[in-house]
């Protein structure tokens, strides 16, 4: 089996560790967010159980594999991070219309969330540098 060379590039090694980390720690977040006797209780579940955990558990195991170096990690952090945003933009402007409680503080932090999610997608989304200098060969 061969794995692809990614190495320390574009610091693609340090956003691994970074995005392992915080996805391992989300996990108990999400356990207590599920438990939380908010509002939108049904939906928060339906939601955390439906599209929360499974883009968690893609994120830890693409971060992994990105760490052993396996350049299918790429595209499944690629679908995480998709999957993550879809359904923060979907659930979070639910959340805002609905619950007037606490909006003032969960719009910034929702729009933070949001922009990092973005910034992630781009900066998994680009290529290596340098990879464009090498010259691929046809199969």
């Amino acid at each position: 089996m061969v794995r692809s060379q990614l190495g320390p590039v574009l610091g693609f090694h340090c956003l691994a560790k970074l995005g392992l980390i915080v996805n391992v720690l989300a996990l108990p977040g999400l356990l207590a967010w599920i438990l939380w006797d908010g509002p939108l209780r049904v939906a928060t579940v339906a939601v955390g159980l439906a599209a929360v955990l499974p883009a968690l558990v893609l994120g830890v195991v693409a971060n992994l594999a990105l760490l052993d170096g396996r350049g299918w990690g790429r595209v499944l952090n690629l679908v995480g991070l998709g999957l993550g945003l879809a359904v923060s933009l979907g659930y979070g402007i639910v959340w805002l219309a609905l619950v007037p409680a606490g909006r003032a503080a969960v719009a910034p932090g929702l729009g933070l969330l949001w922009l990092l999610q973005i910034l992630s997608l781009v900066a998994w989304s680009l290529p290596p540098a340098g990879d464009w200098l090498v010259k691929r060969q046809p199969r």
